[in-house]
């Protein structure tokens, strides 16, 4: 097979855009995996390479409008949807990172579900500050078991009932030290592994 010059599609003052290897074989720093580079002016990037793989950088700001011409579909026998922006990855991960700045997801409505089997269906969510969970209707936990562990106090404030169903009640106080002497050994044993691992 012949070998194949290096396409330029345009070289200026404004950018340059490639096809093709760039570099010299066995030369330290060239690269002649590339299949694709567009380089403009106020360094904006791309590239591409035989690989697959592409790669964008963005000097300043990256806006994108989606879904301009879709109407809103009226469908009474279930949710509506039209996607206008949809990001798959068959294999691998998504990752978000906005280690300066937030992460904001504005929605008429927010679904996330994990698929995950085993160890692997989990959510996890983590912060160095306040976690604050509002509903101006209603607020429903629900688990095979529910576990809150505080470092300082746990504050229930409701103005209207507190209902307790549940089959049974153990408490007691592990600061008084005397939870042994009024709950079986097997008994105060559990209720101290659960609050080990449920931390």
């Amino acid at each position: 097979m012949p070998h194949l010059p290096e396409q330029i599609i345009f070289s200026n003052e404004w950018g340059m855009e490639h096809l093709g290897p760039v570099g010299e074989k066995d030369k330290v720093s060239e690269d002649l995996n590339t299949n694709y580079i567009k380089v403009l002016k106020n360094n904006y990037t791309e590239i591409q390479t035989l690989d697959g793989n592409k790669q964008t950088r963005v000097q300043g700001s990256d806006h994108e409008l989606c879904g301009l011409g879709l109407v809103e579909q009226d469908n009474k026998e279930g949710p509506s949807e039209q996607i206008a922006k949809s990001i798959v990855c068959e294999n691998g991960d998504l990752v978000l990172s906005a280690p300066n700045g937030n992460v904001k997801i504005i929605a008429k409505n927010l679904y996330v579900e994990t698929i995950g089997d085993g160890n692997d269906g989990s959510i996890l969510i983590k912060a160095n500050d306040h976690i604050t969970i509002k509903a101006d209707d209603q607020l429903n936990l629900s688990g095979g078991k529910i576990c809150m562990v505080s470092a300082d106090s746990i504050t229930l404030n409701s103005k209207g009932y507190l209902r307790l169903l549940c089959a049974d009640i153990i408490q007691g106080s592990p600061l008084s030290g005397l939870l042994g002497t009024f709950l079986p050994g097997p008994v105060a044993n559990l209720i101290s592994d659960i609050a080990q691992t449920c931390k």
